[in-house]
């Protein structure tokens, strides 16, 4: 079932700050636990042992490693499988439960659907290698400017998954602002979401000038913290409650410089937001913040 205490937050918000002070915010807003890239948790000074002590010294859990490659691709699927078994590895030594898989940016404007088949077998064979080699599950995150972002390519490859390979993590204010109902998508694919990236959207999207800048409603790519969009969070965690989701609900928000507060500041507001919605989707008042 819905556990308000496994929420989290994902390292993002903070878009060039080090690692050290993302943990340390997350830690301070109240969260339970943190994710961030794959390559990140890699290359940190000391490896996963050095990255591990960090997300323990502050009292935190290590949920899962976001791995984004380009998949699609069969010539390069082989690649992308190895290098995230690689990841995966480092993120297991770290503590992590769950491995994210996104595509990387769309090369071209439209695929087949035998493209998207094949897309949907290479995450059940990656899904499947994961889970067999490592004990980690394995969830899709659907996101704009890939070739799986709207409803119906979103879709395409969550209906030809294998769940006991890999379950599907919607990415909430991405779906929104691909033009899709957050709401409605996570319900439909309820029995099979295993991960969730709670972010929230502004109701805008973001667009580009006559002169070619772009015009960001928000500060955060059209997104806003938990709680100030238009994204029914309470219904959708109800929905989630009811089919028995027990994972991670992990708080995200793309950070930029156009940000209009700290992000330290935006990460308690979210925090404040997901707990609110979780004690509202449980019928049971508002739960406080730590």
């Amino acid at each position: 079932m819905l556990n308000p205490k496994k929420i989290g937050h994902t390292g993002i918000t903070w878009p060039s700050q080090a690692i050290e002070e993302k943990v340390a915010d997350t830690a301070e807003a109240g969260f339970a636990a943190f994710e961030t890239f794959g390559h990140v948790v890699e290359q940190y000074p000391g490896g996963a042992p050095a990255f591990k002590d960090l997300i323990e010294r502050h009292g935190l859990r290590y949920a899962a490693s976001y791995c984004a490659r380009t998949y699609i691709d069969p010539a390069r699927a082989a690649d992308d499988i190895a290098q995230v078994l690689q990841w995966a590895r480092v993120s297991k030594d770290a503590g992590a439960e769950m491995i994210v898989v996104s595509c990387q940016g769309r090369e071209k404007e439209r695929y087949t659907p035998a493209e998207y088949a094949a897309l949907a077998q290479t995450f059940n064979t990656l899904g499947g290698r994961i889970r067999d080699q490592l004990g980690l599950k394995t969830s899709l995150h659907p996101h704009t400017g890939t070739p799986v972002e709207t409803p119906e390519e979103i879709a395409r490859v969550v209906e030809a998954l294998d769940p006991r390979a890999c379950g599907f993590g919607p990415d909430t204010g991405q779906i929104a602002q691909a033009g899709g109902d957050a709401v409605e998508v996570v319900r439909r694919y309820r029995e099979v979401v295993t991960h969730v990236h709670v972010k929230d959207y502004g109701g805008t999207p973001v667009s580009r000038k006559p002169d070619g800048t772009v015009d960001d409603p928000t500060g955060y790519v059209g997104y806003v913290p938990v709680g100030s969009g238009v994204i029914d969070f309470a219904t959708m965690f109800r929905d989630l409650d009811g089919a028995g989701f027990d994972g991670w609900l992990m708080v995200e928000l793309d950070g930029t410089p156009r940000a209009p507060r700290p992000p330290r500041e935006a990460a308690r507001m979210s925090y404040r937001g997901l707990t609110e919605a979780i004690a509202a989707a449980k019928g049971n008042g508002t739960l406080e913040a730590r």
